[in-house]
């Protein structure tokens, strides 16, 4: 058995905290495998995350899932906090939720964006006024994806799986 298919992970006892599931079992270390060797990433170049939402507990939580994933995983609580941070270090992604005070998700992301133009966006929520943020953004020509809450946890990685 290849080392990244040991990792795979094991959502037998799924928890919940407000607007995000947490399971214990294995997380796929060193990337996100999709079942073949090349799919799995170069240990030498980590992907850098940065997380963005409000509530610590939902930063953390998935900056602590993400960094066990193999990520280079760094958060912030707040879109003016993420865009001081993200000018420091570029991520190559960045977790958003949408519904922040002072900064909303969308101008934390077009904000980051003007710095860092290859960062790719994944926003996420479980309000309904998300939907008009969004369509705001698109009409300015801003279009980004966006997950429901709660996510689960392989949710979440088969979104990266996808923007990587």
């Amino acid at each position: 058995m290849r080392p990244h298919e040991e990792c795979i992970a094991a959502v037998s006892q799924i928890t919940t905290i407000p607007g995000l599931y947490l399971f214990s079992g294995k997380i796929p270390l060193g990337g996100i495998p999709n079942g073949s060797d090349a799919s799995v990433r170069d240990a030498s170049r980590k992907q850098k995350i940065l997380v963005v939402d409000d509530e610590q507990l939902i930063a953390q939580s998935l900056r602590d899932i993400l960094s066990r994933a193999g990520f280079d995983t760094a958060f912030a609580l707040s879109g003016t906090a993420a865009i001081e941070l993200a000018d420091q270090i570029c991520p190559d992604i960045v977790i958003s939720d949408v519904i922040m005070p002072g900064l909303d998700g969308v101008q934390t992301a077009i904000r980051i964006r003007r710095s860092c133009p290859d960062a790719r966006i994944l926003l996420f929520s479980g309000q309904a006024a998300t939907s008009d943020i969004l369509e705001r953004a698109r009409a300015e020509g801003h279009d980004f994806e966006l997950l429901p809450k709660p996510i689960h946890p392989s949710r979440l990685l088969a979104a990266l799986r996808k923007l990587t």
